[in-house]
């Protein structure tokens, strides 16, 4: 295992999307037979995760029946902070949601 790869507990980690690249076979695996979530970051930051399909379709119509979710001010501050590159001195964009494209 790489110094990168964290492990949060038996179900959950994360590593660095290029050393998940490097493992992907590994990665999708532990998340198939497992029901392991690994957490993908770029420059630090959550960027995606890694699920069981059987998981996705478990949260989709939760996602579906949730509609227009407002997350609460302390939570938007996290996000924004981790969407703070090291070179750059603004934070990266909100990409628009699916339901604003």
């Amino acid at each position: 295992m790489s110094g990168c790869y964290k492990l949060y507990n038996l179900y959950m980690s994360e590593m660095p999307i290029s050393e998940a690249r490097e493992r992907l076979a590994e990665v999708v695996g532990k998340a198939r037979d497992g029901g392991e979530e690994t957490i993908l970051t770029h420059y630090g930051a959550p960027a995606a995760v890694v699920i069981s399909f059987g998981e996705y379709q478990r949260l989709k119509p939760l996602r579906d029946e949730a509609g227009d979710y407002e997350l609460p001010p302390e939570i938007t501050a996290q996000i924004n902070e981790g969407r703070r590159h090291p070179g750059r001195r603004q934070p990266r964009p909100r990409r628009a949601s699916r339901a604003e494209r």
